[in-house]
């Protein structure tokens, strides 16, 4: 039994709010002060305390987010609602010791967006990036427990698995390459919500028991 239950409405509406941080984003983009560039520039620039130029170490750009209190709120909650939709979504998986690792891999996932908010980058970089980084790491590892184990939707996340892998690896050229850092970020982010969301409707739409790998009628 598990020690949190999620109902498929909260599952549902969890999700849709975790997809709804590229919704309104843009919004907080026209509103700085100064050029943003969301090809180039990472998310975090918009959550910013700070105007001016190295705001943090690795920010040479000149930043200025009037708005970026709730910029961060918007991170602590795109954090909150992904682990809500998380935690339904592992519901679905045999209770065992390697399932619930997995869970917390991608948990990890979703802790570092909402630190993110908590700790601006440049309040402290450090602390304000490693639990992202992190799990950006581990939310593979935790996507691809889940593909081997679901019954359904094994074949869309394996899909996303791999999309995200190849994200990963142009991420680690930015070293070498001029690629458009801020695009790749958004696009490894916005491909896990969408996971999220697809592997919730394929799942809501089965006939699979959350905690089951049976095929049994759908949960109320």
């Amino acid at each position: 039994m598990n020690v949190i239950y999620v109902s498929k409405k909260i599952g549902i509406v969890s999700w849709i709010v975790t997809i709804l941080y590229f919704v309104i984003e843009p919004i907080f983009i026209m509103t700085s002060l100064v050029p943003y560039n969301m090809m180039q520039q990472a998310m975090s620039d918009l959550g910013v305390t700070t105007c001016g130029r190295y705001t943090y170490a690795i920010a040479p750009h000149e930043i200025c987010s009037p708005y970026h209190f709730w910029m961060n709120v918007l991170f602590i909650i795109n954090g909150l609602s992904f682990s809500v939709g998380i935690l339904y979504l592992s519901q679905y998986l045999e209770k065992n010791l390697i399932n619930k690792l997995a869970t917390v891999c991608i948990l990890i996932f979703a802790l570092g967006n909402s630190v993110s908010g908590v700790i601006p980058a440049d309040v402290h970089l450090f602390g304000h990036s490693i639990l992202a980084q992190i799990g950006m790491i581990t939310v593979l590892i935790g996507m691809g427990i889940y593909a081997k184990t679901l019954v359904k939707g094994k074949h869309w996340t394996y899909s996303n698995l791999m999309v995200l892998i190849a994200l990963l690896i142009l991420i680690g050229l930015l070293f070498f390459l001029p690629l458009p850092a801020g695009l790749l970020q958004r696009l490894y982010y916005g491909v896990i919500f969408v996971w999220g969301m697809g592997l919730t409707i394929l799942l809501r739409t089965s006939e699979i028991k959350p905690g089951t790998q049976c095929e049994l009628h759908p949960v109320k």
